[in-house]
């Protein structure tokens, strides 16, 4: 999130209040009602989705720095996916209500939320695009070609292959040493 987390750290303390969460906690359900959005200060927190037969599908990772629970911000404001903590967090959360009023009164707060939701939907694009991989090798070749495709060096991190994919840090290191090897 860059620089619009000094702006959201800033707000979140001010206005809201401070929840610590241990790990392995629920923080919420799908389908609970989305009354407040949070800013992760410190830790990772699991989206998933838990199907009728127990299975648990993991969507994605979200790492300090940003916020969870927007949902809170839409209407109807129902939780859309499960949540609970990789890791200790300590999280801030705020009404909806409440923040919404925030950035009607600082425009430079509301422009920083439009900016991380067009951040948001440009990260879920490409999780969709790179979906239709069913291998995690084809996955990071699509995008080392793509990359590649202008220049001869790549620079990402295996934690920055692994969130622009929607692929675990763990496979794009897998994926990575059957490329080499």
């Amino acid at each position: 999130m860059g620089e619009t987390a000094g702006l959201f750290r800033e707000a979140f303390r001010r206005y809201g209040s401070v929840k610590r969460v241990a790990a392995g906690k629920q923080i919420f359900w799908k389908d609970d009602p989305a009354e407040h959005i949070y800013y992760l200060a410190k830790g990772r927190v699991r989206a998933y989705l838990l199907y009728p037969d127990g299975v648990e599908r993991t969507l994605c990772y979200v790492d300090k720095d940003n916020l969870v629970g927007e949902e809170a911000l839409s209407q109807p404001s129902r939780r859309i996916v499960c949540a609970d903590a990789a890791t200790e967090l300590e999280l801030y959360t705020l009404d909806g209500t409440q923040l919404k009023e925030l950035c009607a009164r600082e425009p430079v707060l509301q422009q920083q939320l439009m900016t991380f939701f067009v951040q948001k939907i440009s990260l879920l694009c490409q999780w969709i695009f790179y979906a239709q991989f069913s291998h995690s090798s084809a996955k990071l070749a699509c995008l080392l070609y793509t990359e590649s495709e202008h220049t001869d060096t790549v620079h990402f991190t295996q934690d920055q292959i692994a969130q622009v994919t929607g692929m675990s840090r763990m496979s794009v290191s897998s994926s990575l040493k059957k490329l080499t090897d």
